[in-house]
């Protein structure tokens, strides 16, 4: 799980992980009180700026997913 976690964003992409992009959106949401419409509202512009098949989680839900089993929280 976190070896799947830990896969680039992209292919070749170098700055960021699934892992840490998750959770600076995470960070954000939280520093900003967004409610989850509001998260996934931002992941919906992200994921259409990216390159086409990047690995960003589709919502909010799928993000939650993806941590808990990590033990990280939220």
């Amino acid at each position: 799980m976190l070896k799947d976690s830990d896969e680039p964003l992209w292919d070749g992409c170098m700055n960021h992980s699934e892992l840490s992009a998750v959770a600076q959106v995470f960070t954000i949401k939280s520093d900003h009180e967004l409610s989850e419409a509001g998260y996934d509202k931002i992941i919906e512009l992200a994921r259409s700026i990216l390159l086409e098949g990047n690995r960003l989680k589709e919502n909010f839900y799928a993000a939650k997913s993806m941590m808990k089993p990590l033990g990280l929280g939220y």
